[in-house]
Formats: structure tokens, sequence, C-alpha cells
């Protein structure tokens, strides 16, 4: 299967090396979003699972979309999504930057 990631986040699009790519994650018709996540590389070497989550569970920076629909904050990303399916990352406007020393 192959999901659409579209990142909105300058910073984020920064780290990955792009803003949109076609991600093949496996072989089959479905797969966990954690499994599919996991298959989205960055420039760096890591992969987008990583960088978006804090013990498993999506952080509170982001905002994540799955054609669609929210998926909640805190939530664990362990949810069967299907082929083709399209994810929108976001950065969460609620979350205040922290001023720069100067």
């Amino acid at each position: 299967m192959r999901i659409i990631v579209n990142i909105h986040s300058d910073l984020a699009a920064q780290i990955a090396g792009w803003r949109a790519k076609a991600v093949q994650v496996n072989d089959k018709r479905e797969a966990e979003l954690e499994e599919a996540l996991k298959a989205v590389a960055l420039a760096d070497g890591g992969n987008l699972y990583d960088y978006i989550t804090n013990e498993d569970r999506l952080s509170c920076d982001w905002l994540l979309f799955v054609n669609g629909i929210r998926i909640p904050v805190n939530s664990a990303l362990k949810r069967t999504i299907k082929d083709n399916v399209q994810i929108h990352l976001i950065d969460n406007p609620q979350i205040t930057p922290l001023p720069s020393a100067g």
C-alpha cells in the first residue's frame, strides 16, 4: 500500500526535505497508521513517526489528519488505514513558541 503525505509545517518540511510525497508502506492493501508513519523517511535518516510522537503517542505539537479526520493529540497511532490514504501534518496553532533569546 502507499500513502500520500502532505507537510504544512515549515519546520517539519525543512527536516523532511520535502512538502508532499507518495510513500510505499508495504505490499498489502492496508497497514497500521504507526507502520505507515515509520515508512516515511526524513532527510536526516529518521522517520516521521519518531519525529511527531512522544512515548508512542501523537505529540501535542502537531495536528495530524488522515483522510480529513483529525487524530486526537496524545492518542496511540494503532489504527488501520487503507491504500492511498491522504495524511496531512500541521503545526498545532495552540502551541505558543518560546520567545527567542536576544
